[in-house]
């Protein structure tokens, strides 16, 4: 369902803002949301969510609950603060910064607002304390909000159980499957602790200033208590070995928790990434997801599934 301008008007008078009618820009890419960027009569310029569907605001309220968190919690950098949260509408005041890449659909890749051939030093060094800084905030808040909490534990178990899964119902080419199976038993590779994790940190949610410091994160609809590791695989599909190690030095200064084989479990948590792409080829059951599913596992060709 797409709203009309004046509609658009109305809603936000309802819950008490004030748009200049003049300044309403449309963004209809979404699949869950229609969203419209705005200014109010104080020159404030807003982001303004409109679901789509009945079932889209359910699957809001983890992100809220995340929200609520980082913005009690975190002064140096931003989150979407969603000042009005309805049923018929989500908006906060938009954030300072731009991503540091969008995705171009036509040439599957990202145009990037960064030299990624000459990355700043800023960009890793800002990131890796972000990253220390989100990833500090208290556990037991995190709990309390009703969020998402992994033990240690529970991470390498986790991941056991969805490869084993993954197997059954696709197969797994034998190196592969080797290799993820050396990932789990080796003791000094996981780490021995767990902290609250953005959970879908890449180039488009990552919000940058005109000299490439990171100002804040968006979309937090990962976010949950797990692997700090997951916040840092991005890094090294973009940026290779070099860039991973940049960030996770400028993590450790910020305080961040690091072990010494940090930077090849997150190697190895990128070479898992064939289960989450198994995965949503269960849940959707296109055709094409299977079979990007089959090669990515190494059976393609095989009609196990």
């Amino acid at each position: 369902m797409n709203r009309t301008k004046k509609q658009v008007i109305e809603i936000a008078e309802r819950h008490g803002l004030m748009l200049k009618g003049d300044t309403l820009v449309f963004n209809e890419s979404g699949m869950d949301f229609q969203v419209v960027f705005a200014f109010d009569l104080e020159e404030n310029e807003w982001v303004l969510r409109f679901p789509r569907r009945d079932d889209v605001m359910p699957r809001t309220k983890d992100e809220k609950k995340a929200l609520d968190l980082v913005n009690k919690n975190i002064t140096n950098y931003q989150a979407p603060d969603w000042s009005i949260y309805t049923n018929e509408l989500i908006a906060y005041k938009k954030l300072n910064g731009i991503p540091a890449g969008t995705i171009d659909h036509e040439i599957q890749n990202y145009v990037w607002e960064i030299d990624i051939n000459n990355v700043p030093k800023s960009f890793h060094e800002t990131l890796g304390k972000a990253l220390a800084e989100f990833h500090g905030i208290p556990k037991e808040q995190a709990a309390d909000a009703g969020l998402v909490v992994h033990t240690p534990e529970e991470l390498r178990q986790s991941m056991r159980e969805r490869m084993d899964a993954v197997k059954a119902k696709f197969g797994a080419g034998e190196s592969l499957w080797r290799r993820w199976q050396a990932w789990l038993t080796d003791d000094e590779l996981w780490p021995m602790e767990t902290g609250f994790i953005h959970g879908d940190v890449h180039a488009g949610h990552t919000l940058i200033d005109k000299n490439a410091n990171v100002t804040g994160l968006i979309d937090w609809t990962e976010a949950k208590v797990s692997d700090v590791s997951n916040d840092f695989v991005f890094q090294y599909k973009a940026f290779g070995e070099d860039g991973l190690e940049s960030l996770i030095k400028a993590y450790r200064e910020a305080g961040g928790y690091t072990w010494p084989k940090m930077k090849e479990h997150i190697i190895e948590l990128e070479a898992a990434f064939p289960v989450a792409i198994a995965e949503f080829a269960i849940v959707s059951g296109q055709e094409e997801y299977v079979e990007m599913a089959r090669q990515v596992l190494g059976v393609s060709g095989n009609n196990k599934a």
